[in-house]
């Protein structure tokens, strides 16, 4: 085999193993949502106003406005101590006015009353994996006697949806697909979650500064594992650079007509 192929057949391969084992994370289930039923008061999707569909493999909510379900999970025996983050595997549907505006929202219920909400607000239509730091919930509707949220002792979940703007306008379907617990050692500054810091990060950042802080990512900006097959620049060289892109996207010299 010529020197120069077999080389990059080793690089790609090596490429490969270390981006599977960067998104491979060890994991708890909650539900996949097979023949699932909410169990629990107060919901307040209900048939007629939504149509709930609960087949073997999935479960939808077709409904308007508001909603939420309450399920008892305290018999699913989730041993989750020791994951580090909240996944959601959803998927939306709904009129393209809803689009950039829906945002499903888990809680979980510990046995001394610990409240923990994880929002994603403001997704658009399509698939989702959704992820969120557990010990950083959106916000905490109710400490419990103990500190923490005890994710061996979970109770209860909710499920809900805030449709913000689209209020009324129209209905959505919601398709649960898989809810899980998992560990994961996200670098911080990777808000893309990808397996490094870099250039997406930043752009990532440059959109929304509430996906996390500038200075993690100053301060982890590299390549990660992929380190030795290249040089990389400073972080400060690459933000200038990237501050000066982003900037002669909005300015042009107006062009000068010859006569």
């Amino acid at each position: 085999m010529n020197r120069k192929v077999k080389h990059s057949a080793v690089a790609l391969a090596l490429i490969a193993t270390m981006t599977f084992v960067s998104e491979t994370n060890a994991q708890t289930l909650v539900t996949d949502f097979n023949t699932f039923f909410e169990n629990e008061s107060y919901a307040s999707w209900n048939e007629p106003s939504a149509i709930l569909i609960s087949g073997p493999d999935f479960y939808t909510v077709t409904a308007t406005g508001y909603g939420s379900n309450y399920t008892d999970i305290s018999g699913f025996g989730i041993q989750g101590a020791g994951n580090t983050h909240v996944q959601l595997d959803i998927t939306i549907y709904g009129p393209p006015e809803a689009d950039g505006l829906l945002g499903p929202i888990i809680s979980f219920v510990d046995a001394d009353g610990s409240y923990y909400n994880y929002a994603w607000f403001g997704q658009t239509l399509g698939n989702h994996v959704l992820t969120q730091l557990l010990a950083s919930p959106t916000w905490i509707s109710a400490p419990g006697t103990t500190p923490g949220l005890d994710l061996d002792m979970l109770v209860s979940m909710h499920m809900q949806l805030d449709p913000s703007s689209f209020g009324t306008m129209g209905a959505y379907t919601l398709e649960w697909n898989n809810l899980n617990l998992i560990q994961s050692s996200i670098t911080p500054g990777d808000f893309d979650e990808d397996g490094d810091v870099d250039g997406h990060d930043f752009l990532l950042w440059q959109r929304d500064s509430n996906v996390g802080s500038l200075t993690d990512w100053q301060s982890n900006y590299g390549p990660g594992p992929l380190a030795t097959l290249g040089a990389v620049p400073e972080p400060g060289a690459i933000l200038l650079a990237l501050l000066a892109s982003v900037g002669t996207l909005g300015f042009r010299r107006p062009s000068k007509s010859i006569n």
